[in-house]
């Protein structure tokens, strides 16, 4: 049984468009520390992998339809075979009805047999590399952390007695630039009062003696408390008299993809927020911090206030399982319009990006962007999560059962050669990708599974890689080099054919 090409190719692109406005404001990010090595990595693989099969290719006096074939099998990327189609279908034109089916079947035998192996031999060396180096995944996601702000580090909070004489009189503001120190301060007592106030970071004034709660990761508090004061056993948060903390949901499409600063929450209502939970993960709150629908955060405020700051949160489960489908038409559409484009080439030639790589381009835009005046282009991390895993279902589903065919069928001729070359080739490549990595660039082992992933453009593999490190840290790196994996197999796919 054969699915119709519609149901991967919606799976394929719902995957990637989520995938891109969960990473988009990553991906950018990403380009100011390792993004242009890492690019130009993948781009160095992809030319030896093509190397190596144009060699292994002709040795074998393979067609060159197939050799192109095997190319995007054992890399795993549909949208580089469908170019090869459209390719050969402007090409040989002239050739009879017959002469032509059979030259457009050569790619896609090629791509039948190795595709599964493209997947599976991933998988298995990811394995093997976990192993090989006794790969411990809370270490991965310390290094990781260092070096995205991704962490799975619990936070919790202090109450600190200021003794640094340096930082008498001194707004939070001007602390924060003076020790180049973030602080997440959710209440303070002056020493002269019995009043805990909600502090505003750039006017209220700290002075020695004056007792502050602090909220951060274990290794934040203990940098913090070294360089400002001594810690005490008066906790602030036990006294809910006149302040009071409560967990709420961001829901108001009107505050979606504002900073927590644009939320002027305490010049409106004399509250601040102490902690932001994102999906599975407890985060610490920046002012530059960027809020999406879903978002669980911890306000403080006076009590007689907590119900307006709810209503101005939203503070509403129901809504955040509805779904913005018009902005999601009008991505995905975009996206679509984007990979539909021809590029003109050199001596005549033209191709095109392809509906995935074109809708991960947009969708990495408008997750960068966010919002474009009324309209919000992200969405909650549960209505992201099912889309993107509906997705990677139609997809896994259709290209399983389109592999699974025409690879019985054709096994019986040269099927195995081109099985051991497919697998020889998805082993060189991440294989060689693996060691340059961990080795060269000390890459933690979450993000080199996200890489490969991208560099084999396969949802199945990115998809092991986050059950393995729940943090999601591989998304990161997938998004930082898919964009450039897909459009460098699409030409490297059709300059095979010759």
């Amino acid at each position: 049984m054969l699915l119709p090409d519609v149901i991967y190719t919606v799976g394929l692109v719902l995957f990637v468009y989520t995938i891109g406005l969960r990473s988009g404001a990553s991906f950018f990010a990403s380009f100011k520390k390792s993004g242009f090595r890492d690019n130009l990595l993948v781009v160095g693989i992809l030319l030896v992998s093509a190397l190596f099969t144009a060699w292994v290719g002709r040795l074998l006096a393979l067609k060159s339809t197939l050799i192109a074939g095997v190319f995007c099998g054992s890399l795993t990327n549909t949208p580089a075979l469908a170019s090869l189609i459209d390719v050969l279908k402007q090409s040989q034109a002239s050739l009879s009805p017959d002469a032509l089916r059979q030259v457009l079947a050569e790619p896609v035998i090629g791509y039948s047999l190795t595709y599964p192996i493209g997947v599976m031999g991933v998988l298995v060396l990811f394995q093997l590399g976990m192993r090989f180096w006794h790969i411990r995944m809370a270490d991965e996601q310390a290094a990781t952390a260092r070096i995205t702000g991704v962490s799975r580090q619990p936070l919790r909070h202090i109450n600190l007695k200021i003794t640094n004489p340096k930082l008498d009189g001194k707004t939070i503001d001007e602390i924060e630039d003076l020790l180049g120190l973030d602080l997440t301060v959710s209440r303070h007592l002056p020493h002269s009062s019995q009043h805990i106030l909600i502090p505003a970071e750039d006017t209220d004034r700290l002075q020695v003696q004056d007792i502050i709660t602090l909220v951060g990761t274990e290794e934040e508090l203990a940098r913090i408390q070294k360089q400002m004061g001594e810690l005490t056993e008066q906790d602030l948060a036990q006294d809910r008299g006149e302040v009071d903390y409560r967990r709420m949901f961001v829901s108001n499409p009107k505050i979606v993809g504002k900073t927590i600063a644009q939320l002027k929450l305490h010049e409106r209502y004399q509250a601040v927020v102490t902690r932001l939970r994102r999906g599975d993960m407890d985060l610490p709150v920046r002012e530059s911090m960027v809020v999406e629908a879903g978002d669980r955060v911890r306000v403080i405020a006076p009590k007689e206030n907590m119900e307006a700051v709810g209503k101005y949160l939203g503070d509403s489960y129901q809504h955040l399982s509805e779904v913005d489908y018009i902005s999601i038409s009008i991505g995905i559409s975009l996206g679509l319009l984007v990979g539909m484009v021809a590029i003109p080439l050199p001596g005549g030639g033209q191709f095109k990006l392809g509906f995935a790589a074109g809708a991960l381009l947009v969708a990495l835009v408008l997750g960068k962007l966010g919002r474009t005046g009324p309209v919000i282009w992200t969405m909650s991390y549960n209505a992201n999560l099912t889309l993107r895993q509906m997705g990677a279902v139609f997809f896994l589903a259709g290209i399983g059962l389109k592999a699974g065919y025409s690879f019985f069928s054709t096994f019986q001729s040269d099927g195995l050669q081109l099985i051991l070359f497919g697998a020889g080739n998805t082993l060189l490549t991440a294989g060689l990708t693996i060691a340059i990595c961990r080795y060269f660039f000390r890459m933690p082992y979450n993000l080199i599974m996200g890489l490969i992933a991208a560099l084999h453009t396969q949802p199945a593999c990115l998809a092991y890689a986050n059950e393995k490190d729940e943090t999601g840290a591989a998304n990161i790196s997938y998004a930082t080099v898919f964009p450039m994996a897909m459009i460098g197999k699409i030409l490297l796919a059709q300059w095979l054919l010759g």
